[in-house]
């Protein structure tokens, strides 16, 4: 071979090296878009300032301290403190005039067609549990349904070692005015447009702007992101996605 044609066969070779990751860089979408509309600030007494400390130091976006308002309908009924000449005449259900809870969500702008929705709680650190199938998403039932006031809660893994990529692996791509439509498990369905999307680092949780139980309805959801950190075996960031009803 020629000087000539090895000399450029290897700038050739340089600029293909160079040329890729600052490729994959260009794609890579800006970290924080969008704005919150005015209202996005939880209650006071409805989030405990220790609990958020305690939130903010955590490492992952599970661990949120959250405490929230009691779950409607646990009420008991003690039916042996009737006397017995009490006679309790049925009366008619009336509809719940809540939305139905979520059992499905989609966001086309990142090809998640119909993902299953599932409630989680609290697992036994007071943190926000994820389904263990990235394919899922998790709903916190304990707060708001969507379309109720205050924000309603949804959040799942970006990714598994043995799972590979989760439902949400691209949540850090989707832009404010994106659609996002929730399938309620009455058969309605619900459409929010995104407004905004943040990466937060891991300790600075924006408990007050995610956890919200009263003011305008909303739609939060989150996941990993950033760079994968292999000494703490989780990702550095969390990217969070807060949508509003498409009618607002």
């Amino acid at each position: 071979m020629r000087p000539t044609a090895r000399w450029l066969l290897a700038l050739a070779g340089a600029l293909l090296l160079v040329g890729t990751p600052v490729a994959w860089y260009l794609q890579e979408p800006a970290e924080t878009v969008g704005e919150l509309p005015a209202g996005f600030e939880v209650a006071a007494d409805l989030v405990d300032d220790q609990d958020a400390e305690g939130a903010a130091g955590s490492s992952d976006p599970d661990t949120a301290q959250v405490e929230t308002e009691p779950e409607q309908g646990t009420d008991s009924f003690d039916a042996d403190a009737l006397t017995p000449d009490v006679r309790i005449e049925p009366v008619e259900q009336e509809a719940d005039p809540r939305p139905a809870p979520p059992v499905g969500v989609s966001i086309p702008s990142i090809g998640v067609e119909v993902a299953t929705v599932v409630d989680v709680a609290l697992d036994d650190r007071g943190a926000v549990e994820i389904p263990d199938d990235v394919q899922e998403v998790g709903w916190y039932r304990r707060g708001p349904r969507p379309g109720e006031d205050g924000n309603a809660f949804m959040t799942s893994h970006v990714d598994s070692r043995t799972q590979g990529r989760g439902v949400l692996f691209d949540l850090r791509r989707v832009e404010p005015g994106d659609p996002i439509i929730v399938d309620h498990e009455d058969g309605t369905t619900s459409t929010w447009e995104v407004v905004r999307r943040e990466r937060i680092t891991k300790g600075a949780y924006p408990m007050e702007q995610v956890f919200r139980f009263d003011g305008e309805p909303g739609l939060v959801i989150d996941t990993c992101g950033g760079e994968f950190n292999p000494q703490t075996g989780s990702y550095e960031n969390i990217d969070i996605v807060y949508a509003v009803p498409a009618d607002a």
